[in-house]
């Protein structure tokens, strides 16, 4: 297939997604005479191209329905049922033919693929019968642009007659690209091309060589982020492919149903787009069908007799959050219940000790259907289990909420992009593993000899008092049977608290590594089989290094999601007594003094190797995303580790932020170790007595940091 028949199937099928919408739109809008004239252009265009390159099938299908659409564009017909029924036929017809086309080269064999039956419906619908493309347009003028023989047709017959909507069109394998974008990608390449040059004339000892790293750094990241955002497309692209999916459905069902969308501009990589779009498919199929009643069930519950069902994309935490909500009768637990316990899925014992949300979960099970009858449209236990290990599949989790009269919701979180993600590498019994960042909530350090007082148990279960909330712990190396790897009392562990399918608890490791942007690779089979990895990545230095899927870790060590205690409950309802109370990060700038920062005013905590520290002036200062940032080290941290040579350690550097004159200005504060992210209390009668800022934080005195007061927070707000 020649380059200007590819384009002219791609530009056609796009055409055609427009003209789908726009019919679905004009069902509900019947006097939108702008539809109209979109839904006319699209098959106007196909059928004016299609004789250039010699489609005699197409050009006759599409001729029919352009009359038709000229009918109507006129006012001689008006908006039915039956014609948008009609017009939907005609569209699938050319889609066929289109990828027909595509697969084989050819239209097919004109004895059996002759489209007489669905001319003859749209000739019937504009009233009177068809007219020759030649009466039409007004020339007699031979087709003499050669078709493939009929001997090769026949040859091919076979291959021709696959399914449309299995195979992927020529629109699902291109990219629109903005120019501007496409500019910026060569220059950054550009920029790559003169520092790789200037780094292979210098050598690793050379006086510029540490600027010509931070500058392929610096250009590298922004052509990740250039190709990234060529990549992105807006999931509303995928949502138009749905009004005509429910239309149809809800007419097969005996449904009354409106499809209403928000945040289609919300952007996706494409190839994610392409993996959710059947996960979501058999959402909103589901939501139609199992979702929403009949339109007598509806009335009678006091609703209306049209149904809603809701797509709704934005982005939170780093992934792109996609929920299909519907407001019809909800899921009833005691059903799902009886429906598990009948299909030998669980026991009746296990089933009686269910949570309302352990329930929810079964029906992600295979097999599981609470359908009365099967029918063409469900019924059979396929479906939601397929969504759930699709969009596992591409690193992305599903819930579900549900309420019975109200609704169901059921939410698909994906990550933005399956090729660099932000990671956090930790270490556990000897080995490197990544933690997506996406999951990671906060990092608690727990010192060894805290760690017995720390950590409680309740059963079997192991759980550690974060901020008077119990959070349940699993202990990374013995869930892979790594082994302990302490030898030292003195050594603590780190808890990584960690968030996925609304359960929260905290990864014990042994050590944290800096973050990095890892470039995601698939697992073998064998590794996949384990099912505890999403991915493997290749760190900074060397070291292989697996990603853990959240999600797997949390239900193999069988945490589930916890109940709010009634102490916990008590907690929330005093802080909202006590207004005064901030929360505040305390760490160690001192040897066992305890330091604390207002919360709101820290950005970030880097792990900053100590020879990236310059000094101009006598003040410390940090290169940090392309700014110069200076460092406040009052316990002269930076003094001791030179002093003993420890230039390959890493420096703890909170980098907080004030709004002051000038606008908004940052800083980088030295730190020993972060100790806690906890709530406190300012004491204001100590301030005033001595000139000395103390909070009491966990029943502990701890200093405020004097560049990070109250009194130096009201000056920047008056100067603000």
């Amino acid at each position: 297939m020649d380059d200007l028949t590819s384009e002219f199937i791609a530009e056609s099928q796009e055409g055609l997604d427009r003209m789908e919408r726009c019919l679905t739109e004009l069902e509900v809008r019947p006097d939108d005479g702008a539809l109209v004239g979109e839904i006319f252009r699209a098959v106007h265009t196909i059928k004016g191209t299609t004789g250039f390159l010699g489609f005699d099938r197409l050009e006759k299908l599409a001729h029919t329905g352009e009359h038709l659409l000229g009918s109507l564009r006129d006012g001689k017909l008006a908006v039915t049922s039956e014609l948008i029924s009609g017009l939907l036929s005609l569209l699938d017809g050319l889609r066929a033919i289109l990828v027909l086309i595509e697969e084989t080269g050819g239209e097919g064999t004109r004895a059996e693929d002759e489209d007489s039956a669905l001319i003859a419906e749209l000739t019937a619908l504009n009233g009177h019968a068809p007219l020759s493309v030649d009466a039409v347009d007004g020339v007699d003028e031979p087709n003499t642009v050669g078709m493939p023989h009929q001997e090769v047709e026949k040859a091919n017959s076979r291959a021709a007659v696959a399914p449309a909507a299995s195979a992927m069109g020529s629109a699902d394998k291109t990219l629109r690209i903005d120019v501007d974008v496409l500019n910026r990608m060569m220059n950054l390449v550009g920029e790559l091309v003169l520092t790789r040059n200037q780094m292979l004339q210098s050598n690793m000892e050379a006086a510029n060589f540490p600027e010509l790293a931070r500058r392929l750094d610096s250009v590298t990241a922004d052509l990740r982020e250039t190709v990234m955002q060529a990549r992105m497309q807006p999931v509303g692209n995928l949502f138009g492919k749905f009004p005509r999916l429910v239309r149809d459905l809800a007419r097969t069902c005996g449904r009354d149903v409106r499809i209403e969308f928000s945040g289609q501009e919300t952007g996706l990589d494409k190839s994610l787009l392409e993996a959710i779009k059947d996960p979501l498919t058999h959402a909103v199929r589901n939501a139609v069908d199992h979702g929403i009643e009949a339109p007598h069930v509806r009335v009678l519950a006091g609703k209306p007799a049209e149904g809603c069902v809701r797509l709704r994309a934005f982005h939170q935490s780093g992934s792109v959050v996609i929920e299909v909500a519907d407001d019809g009768a909800g899921i009833g637990i005691e059903r799902v219940l009886a429906k598990a316990v009948e299909r030998n899925l669980v026991t009746a014992e296990h089933a009686a000790e269910m949570s309302e949300r352990e329930a929810l979960q079964l029906i992600f099970l295979p097999g599981f259907s609470t359908a009365a009858a099967v029918t063409n449209v469900s019924g059979r236990g396929v479906g939601m289990d397929v969504v759930r290990a699709n969009v596992e599949k591409v690193g992305g989790s599903v819930e579900i909420e549900s309420k019975m009269g109200v609704g169901t919701t059921l939410r698909m979180r994906v990550p933005l992009t399956l090729a660099i993600v932000p990671a956090l590498v930790v270490r556990s019994g000897g080995q490197s593993f990544a933690l997506p960042q996406t999951a990671l909530v906060e990092l608690v350090y727990v010192p060894r000899r805290e760690a017995e007082k720390a950590v409680e148990k309740i059963g079997a279960a192991a759980l550690y008092r974060l901020r008077e909330r119990l959070l349940p712990i699993v202990w990374l190396d013995r869930l892979l049977g790594l082994g302990t790897q302490y030898t030292d009392e003195a050594h603590g562990f780190y808890l990584a608290v960690l968030e996925a399918e609304g359960c929260r608890y905290g990864l014990v490791v042994d050590d944290l590594l800096a973050p990095e942007e890892i470039v995601v690779k698939p697992l073998s089979s064998v590794l996949r089989e384990i099912g505890l990895f999403s991915g493997a990545t290749v760190l900074g230095n060397g070291a292989l290094a697996l990603i853990l899927d959240i999600g797997a870790t949390a239900a193999r060590a069988g945490v589930k999601p916890m109940e709010e205690v009634a102490e916990g409950v008590a907690l929330v309802e005093a802080k909202t007594e006590q207004a005064e109370d901030v929360s505040f990060m305390v760490f160690e700038e001192r040897a066992k003094e305890r330091t604390a920062l207002p919360l709101d005013v820290v950005e970030r905590i880097e792990s900053v190797p100590l020879t990236q520290i310059e000094y101009a002036g006598g003040r410390a200062l940090l290169q940090y995303r392309g700014e110069l940032l200076p460092l406040c080290d009052d316990g002269n941290l930076l003094i001791e580790m030179e002093d003993r040579e420890q230039e390959e350690s890493l420096v703890t550097v909170l980098i907080c932020a004030h709004a002051g004159t000038g606008g908004r200005h940052r800083i980088g504060m030295v730190v020993r170790r972060v100790l806690d992210v906890s709530p406190g209390r300012m004491l204001e009668e100590y301030a005033s007595a001595s000139g000395m800022e103390l909070a009491l934080v966990k029943e502990k005195l701890t200093m405020v940091h004097r560049q990070f007061g109250a009194k130096a927070a009201a000056t920047w707000k008056e100067v603000a």
